[in-house]
């Protein structure tokens, strides 16, 4: 009987040891979840200043007809301003996207040999952006050629999330999906974004962004300076990253990413023949804001 008893007590142990071990693992994951509602909108206001350094290093790599022509290894800083000119009635900004780059590769059979090149301001472009993200429209200031500006459209759309209304919360997540014509034909691509968790970074308040997708940007044709003619192409690019959006100013503080491209063009060489070639670049982006200023 006392034996009995015993194994009684001893199974009443087990199982008020186990029931206590559930109600900490539980306490510990509530307690690890924030549970901050928070609106992602962004707070363009007319005269606002917004200056970034991006950082950008990897590897560059170009094919004609399967043979490799070019393998260097890049590092590329940006300055870059976004300048609010004005605020429509409708809350749409005007933003002036003005940037610098330099420039700076190695060979990679030679890494003594370096090439350093530098840039002036690039031809800025005006952006026509909404509070959610969402890109209205895009042109040259001042309006000059226009050549290009389908590329970098269509890149920012699929890029740039366009954020949900309503509340958001840690977990959250949404797809956004764009479809692109290329010479083959209608496609999709689609980028997820999860709310993943918030931090203090850079003085700021921020929720942090998950996001992992594919971006398809057809080219435009062009004539190059060497008289060879691009017919067609498209890039398709792989990127996975990290955003940080302050939500109490509705700006972002800073992005980092890890993107691959592969690139396949057709082109016409000056004497006629057509070739294919393929463009392959592996990049880390580290982007982030230096200056927050008002006029």
């Amino acid at each position: 009987m006392l034996s009995t008893h015993r194994q009684t007590l001893a199974f009443v142990l087990r199982f008020a040891l186990v029931a206590i071990l559930a109600c900490v693992v539980l306490i510990v994951a509530g307690c690890d979840k924030d549970d901050r509602r928070i609106s992602m909108r962004f707070k363009f206001k007319p005269g606002m200043r917004l200056t970034y350094e991006e950082v950008d290093k990897g590897t560059l790599r170009r094919f004609e007809n399967d043979s490799l022509t070019h393998d260097t290894y890049e590092e590329m800083t940006w300055d870059i301003e976004w300048y609010v000119r004005q605020i429509f009635d409708d809350q749409t900004a005007e933003i002036v996207d003005t940037k610098t780059w330099r420039c700076r590769s190695w060979d990679q059979k030679d890494t003594t040999v370096v090439d350093t090149s530098k840039s002036s301001k690039t031809r800025p472009i005006v952006m026509y952006v909404q509070p959610d993200g969402g890109l209205v429209d895009m042109a040259t200031d001042p309006e000059k050629s226009r050549y290009g500006l389908g590329y970098l459209k269509s890149y920012y759309e699929q890029c740039v999330p366009v954020f949900p209304k309503g509340d958001l919360t840690e977990g959250y997540s949404w797809t956004q999906t764009t479809k692109v014509v290329v010479q083959e034909g209608p496609m999709e691509a689609s980028t997820t974004y999860t709310v993943k968790s918030f931090a203090r970074e850079r003085g700021y308040d921020c929720v942090v962004i998950e996001y992992n997708g594919t971006v398809i940007v057809p080219l435009e044709p062009m004539c190059y300076k060497d008289s060879s003619k691009l017919i067609s192409g498209v890039d398709n690019i792989t990127a996975s990253g990290h955003l940080y959006f302050a939500y109490k100013e509705g700006v972002i503080v800073m992005q980092t990413e890890r993107w691959i491209k592969d690139g396949v063009r057709r082109v016409v060489l000056s004497k006629g023949d057509t070739v294919s070639r393929r463009v392959l670049r592996e990049i880390d982006v580290h982007h982030f804001l230096l200056k927050l200023e008002m006029e």
